[in-house]
């Protein structure tokens, strides 16, 4: 089966959604985007799958959000940006304990 979660971010709000939701919405003029994140190659009972997953979802997040994307004159993001990748990661690592919670019970 193919695993994977979509991280999916407006300007100024940001989700992990499920891939039924994926784009189905935006926030005023602003189009959702998504990002993919995939973990079946990852064993989610072992620190080492975990982390991996981690390091994945900070990648998306950080992609999603623009995080590090400049802007002219400063080398610092935006609140908004801030904000988005904090709800994303937040989000994210919801979804991440039910993955983790539902691989210790053999799902």
């Amino acid at each position: 089966m193919f695993k994977s979660f979509i991280a999916a971010a407006t300007i100024g709000t940001a989700l992990i959604a499920a891939p039924a939701i994926a784009g189905s919405s935006s926030a005023g003029s602003h189009a959702a985007q998504s990002s993919k994140i995939h973990y079946a190659d990852l064993n989610l009972a072992t620190p080492q799958g975990q982390e991996q997953l981690e390091r994945r979802i900070d990648v998306a997040a950080r992609k999603v959000c623009k995080l590090d994307e400049h802007r002219t004159g400063t080398r610092l993001p935006s609140r908004q940006r801030k904000a988005c990748y904090v709800k994303a990661r937040k989000s994210a690592r919801s979804q991440m304990a039910s993955l983790i919670s539902d691989t210790r019970r053999g799902g």
